[in-house]
């Protein structure tokens, strides 16, 4: 199979053109070369897609497929379509369930209402609600494409190479040891590893299955699970004893801690987060979406955090993450003192 991906060189995108290389997959990347590394074994094209003339590379060649894993504004995202409709036979749009109207608070499918954006909406990730952009990209990929589009919606992904650093966070903060804030232990998590949902990806453009797609990750996972997992990968490296102190969510809410980002994934009981998880993965089950262990996922992110350390020369602690990830040492310890 001839397979573009629009973007290829950071975490999901890596991982998508990492899995379809070893299926023998001809696979071209198109991104702009100022992040990420190029995967071996994958053409290379440099471009950016805000630019009708970078676009126009695109036009002089086929492919059977398209992976988009893009976050831009949709009236780019609709020009990349509307270009390659007459070039490629399906095109795959990476989303999120954060496009549902309603979310968090009832239980949503995929038949649920989506807030509106229109397809040519311009304008950045910072000036666009992310919901709104990914909406109005949906929206974008549908027009130019029907009946050869789909849409996947995935929830949180973690994973090696992750580049928001939220699991890393934990793991860095498990491995150093001592009494470690934590959300409830009965807290609901739910996850998917990169890889499995590159290897769903793959798969389904590859049989060129129409619609739409939740992949929220597997029911079932606490935040006790993750620290356990967190904990057992790190043993050997940790020097202080560890103390998990679980704290319910009105205290860590009453402290100032915030929901998400200070404490990454944590989604507390409140009417801003209460049944953030409450979503329906049937339809991913159905077609073919296998999650892997967690601990295999923490264990191999891990070893991916430890080996860039190495590489660099640097402690594993100071890798590069998202502003707001993750709770300044200070602040957690005062906090700790007062429970």
């Amino acid at each position: 199979m001839r397979l573009l991906v629009l973007g290829g060189t950071r975490f999901l995108g890596r991982a998508i053109v990492d899995d379809a290389i070893s299926r023998g997959y001809d696979v071209t990347t198109f991104s702009r070369g100022l992040s990420g590394h190029p995967r071996p074994g994958a053409e290379v094209l440099h471009g950016d897609r805000t630019s009708a003339e970078d676009l126009r590379q695109l036009a002089e060649r086929d492919w059977d497929a398209v992976i988009d894993t893009s976050t831009i504004a949709p009236v780019h995202v609709a020009a990349s379509a509307q270009l390659l409709a007459g070039h490629v036979g399906h095109y795959t749009y990476v989303s999120t369930i954060s496009v549902y109207r309603d979310r968090p608070g009832e239980m949503i499918t995929e038949e649920s209402p989506v807030v509106d954006c229109s397809p040519d909406a311009s304008g950045t990730a910072e000036t666009l609600d992310y919901p709104e952009l990914k909406a109005g990209s949906e929206r974008a990929v549908q027009e130019a494409m029907p009946g050869r589009n789909l849409i996947t919606r995935p929830g949180l992904i973690i994973g090696p190479h992750e580049d928001v650093g939220r699991l890393p966070w934990w793991l860095t903060r498990v491995a150093r040891g001592g009494p470690v804030l934590a959300p409830p232990l009965d807290s609901e998590l739910r996850m998917t590893d990169a890889r499995d949902l590159a290897a769903w990806l793959t798969d389904n453009t590859r049989r060129r299955i129409p619609g739409v797609v939740n992949v929220p990750g597997p029911e079932g996972t606490t935040f006790g699970d993750l620290l356990t997992a967190c904990a057992q990968v790190t043993a050997p490296q940790r020097g202080d004893g560890l103390e998990l102190r679980p704290t319910a969510d009105p205290v860590l809410l009453k402290a100032g801690v915030k929901p998400w980002m200070e404490l990454p994934m944590w989604a507390p009981d409140n009417p801003e987060f209460a049944g953030v998880w409450q979503v329906s993965g049937d339809r991913a089950l159905r077609t073919g979406m296998r999650y892997r262990p967690l601990i295999d996922t923490v264990r191999d992110t891990w070893r991916w955090l430890t080996q860039e350390a190495a590489s660099q020369d640097r402690p594993v602690s100071a890798f590069v993450r998202r502003p707001g990830i993750g709770l300044d040492p200070g602040r957690e310890q005062e906090i700790l003192a007062k429970l």
